[in-house]
């Protein structure tokens, strides 16, 4: 009989402390980053405007690639807009 309470006492105790374990994200309002293909993250030195809209903002870079925007340098930082592409 306790550890049908006892147990879901220690998972909520756990989840309550990881919530304060996370890091958190800064985002900078000035610049925007594209992600490369090693996983890094390229500051585009300014901001991007996509517009408005729910479509994933993107931008086509100097040797013609297309690649999604970030607001920082995060991949769950994705950048929204009206889903043109955006020249740099």
């Amino acid at each position: 009989m306790k550890t049908n309470f006892l147990l879901p006492m220690i998972a909520m105790i756990f989840a309550i402390g990881m919530s304060f374990a996370t890091d958190s994200v800064l985002i900078d309002p000035n610049q925007d980053y594209v992600r490369l293909d090693d996983g890094s993250f390229m500051p585009l030195g300014k901001e991007i405007d996509c517009g408005i809209g729910d479509s994933t903002c993107e931008v086509e870079l100097p040797n013609g690639e297309i690649r999604p925007v970030y607001d920082a340098s995060d991949p769950n930082t994705p950048k929204v807009g009206d889903g043109e592409v955006n020249q740099l």
